[in-house]
C-alpha cells in the first residue's frame, strides 16, 4: 500500500465509524451545502456540533424506563 493512501484511508475510515455511532460528520455536511444549497451561509464546525446535540438531545434522554 502507497503511503499517500494512507490519510486518505484513515479519513474514510473515521467518516464510517461515526456514521455507525450516528456522529456528525462536519466535511459532509460541507459538501452537501456546496452542492445541494450553494447560497446558504455556512456553520462553523462548532456551530454544526451544537446544532446536531440541540436536535438529538432536545427532548432529554431517551429512556423507556
Amino acid at each position: 500500500m502507497s503511503p499517500s493512501l494512507l490519510p486518505s484511508r484513515f479519513s474514510l475510515l473515521l467518516a464510517t465509524v461515526r456514521r455507525v455511532f450516528g456522529m456528525p460528520d462536519y466535511a459532509a455536511h460541507l459538501e452537501h451545502l456546496r452542492i445541494a444549497h450553494p447560497g446558504c451561509p455556512v456553520p462553523s464546525e462548532r456551530e454544526y456540533f451544537d446544532a446536531f446535540l440541540q436536535g438529538r438531545y432536545r427532548e432529554g434522554a431517551s429512556r423507556c424506563c
